[in-house]
């Protein structure tokens, strides 16, 4: 049976408008620093910058979408440090053992995503609470299995994964991807047009036929897997596993997604200007590290910028 969606109502200044402005204020912030920061100009610093973005940047595209759909994941870190655990404790030195412990990490990144649109979709509890709760819930368990960092990581399972060629790396090559990819499916297919009709208008959106549970229930699930991927990079970067890994991403994945122009009401915004945001909040850090701030001062600079967006992005809302 044809489902017809109802058109959504984008314009240029609602959308593209503030992806442009989160470009061109990156474009601000390289520049002041390329001039005056010497060490940040470095082909070291600048490769290093690079792999620093890609977990971010990662885990900012399943942000945005679960925001666009009306929804936001506060268990990304929670899924960033099982992950973590899970690899660094299980992977051991075969190649079979690699392979059975990745599919076991998806395994349970797609099962924490599914139970998060499962509870969103039967009960009336705001998605920030349901992912709340199951975030605490992962945190807790892993806490109980590893308090302190330990185990490892295969070597050529890490050297694939932090593989570089000049300042490009596989991280680099998999953010690259994965954006295209999702810039595709949220702007050419039904499922993300179905999440943009969600996030919209989640009343409309029943009204016309849009499945609203299976489109939520993916979108959470996308969210986790996402958010593994980035874990199993961090992982392979410290070369152990820790309980606590995760917990910085998820202040940083929701402030990278409004500061690239996603609405936290829903309904609008891209994929791309996630990305642009996620380069900002890292680039930021870096020149913060390298000119000796205490990396307290990072937290002011992030819970400022968070509200400075979130106050851009109330207004565009209508």
């Amino acid at each position: 049976m044809h489902i017809k969606v109802f058109k959504l109502k984008i314009n240029f200044k609602q959308t593209y408008k503030p992806v442009f402005y989160t470009y061109l204020i990156l474009s601000i912030i390289s520049t002041i620093f390329l001039v005056f920061f010497p060490i940040f100009r470095s082909e070291k610093n600048i490769s290093n910058l690079l792999v620093q973005i890609a977990p971010l940047a990662i885990v900012a595209i399943g942000q945005a979408i679960v925001i666009i759909g009306g929804g936001v994941d506060l268990s990304v870190g929670a899924v960033i440090s099982v992950t973590s655990v899970i690899a660094a404790n299980f992977m051991g030195d075969s190649i079979l053992a690699t392979l059975i412990t990745l599919i076991c990490i998806f395994a349970c990144a797609v099962f924490i995503g599914y139970l998060n649109g499962l509870i969103c979709n039967e009960t009336h509890i705001p998605p920030l609470i349901v992912t709340l709760s199951t975030a605490s819930i992962i945190q807790g368990f892993i806490l109980l299995y590893r308090e302190t960092p330990g185990g490892s990581i295969p070597k050529f399972f890490s050297n694939f994964i932090l593989y570089k060629f000049g300042i490009i790396s596989t991280p680099i090559i998999m953010v690259i991807i994965l954006n295209i990819l999702f810039i595709y499916i949220m702007s050419r297919s039904a499922f993300g047009l179905y999440t943009y009709s969600v996030g919209g208008n989640e009343e409309y959106a029943r009204m016309v036929g849009i499945n609203i549970k299976k489109v939520r229930i993916g979108n959470y699930i996308i969210s986790a897997v996402l958010s593994s991927m980035a874990g199993l990079i961090l992982t392979c970067r410290i070369g152990s596993g820790s309980s606590l890994l995760g917990a910085p991403f998820v202040l940083d994945s929701i402030t990278a997604v409004i500061i690239g122009g996603v609405t936290f009401a829903g309904g609008l915004g891209f994929v791309s200007g996630a990305l642009g945001g996620a380069c900002i909040i890292a680039m930021l850090s870096n020149a913060l590290n390298i000119s000796g701030v205490s990396p307290f001062y990072q937290y002011i600079v992030k819970g400022a910028l968070l509200i400075i967006a979130m106050m851009a992005s109330s207004k565009r809302k209508l």
